[in-house]
C-alpha cells in the first residue's frame, strides 16, 4: 500500500505507523503538503497513527507547507511526528519546523531510522517528549 508522486512516497508500515519519504532534493510547497496529507488520511482511514518523515535529502520547504504540516487550526491526522534528518540542511529545516512552527502533536528529530522507529513504536510520544 504505497503512493508515489514527484515529492513524497507515503505508505503504511504494518507495525502501526505511516512512513513518508521525501524525494532527493525536493522543494516542498503548500500543494505538495496538501497532497501528502490527503494520502496520509487515505492510508489511516478513521484512525490517527504516528508518522515517520524521512527528510534526509530535502532541499527546501515553504513557510506555507511548514505551517500546514504543523496542523495548527485543523484536526491532526497523526498522533506524533518523527523526523529523520542527516544533512546539515535537513537538520536546519527540522529545527526550524520544531522551533517556529511548533506542531500540534509530539514531534522529535532523529538521525537514525532505528531510533525514530523505537520512539514511535514504544509510545513514548504519548508522554509529550
Amino acid at each position: 500500500m504505497s503512493s508515489t508522486d514527484s515529492i513524497f512516497e507515503t505508505s503504511f508500515d504494518p507495525r502501526g505507523f505511516i512512513i513518508s519519504r521525501v524525494a532527493p532534493l525536493a522543494e516542498i510547497n503548500l500543494e505538495h503538503a496538501k497532497v501528502n496529507s490527503a494520502k496520509v488520511r487515505e492510508l489511516s482511514g478513521d484512525q490517527a497513527y504516528p508518522i515517520l518523515v524521512d527528510m534526509r535529502n530535502i532541499r527546501s520547504i515553504s513557510k506555507e507547507a511548514r505551517d500546514h504540516f504543523a496542523m495548527r487550526g485543523r484536526k491532526p491526522g497523526v498522533v506524533a511526528i518523527a523526523m529523520l534528518v542527516s544533512s546539515p540542511l535537513s537538520r536546519i529545516i527540522g529545527n526550524f519546523f520544531l522551533g517556529l512552527n511548533q506542531p500540534e502533536v509530539p514531534t522529535k528529530m532523529f538521525t537514525e531510522r532505528t531510533s525514530a522507529e523505537v520512539w514511535i513504536l514504544s509510545g513514548k510520544h504519548q508522554d509529550h517528549e
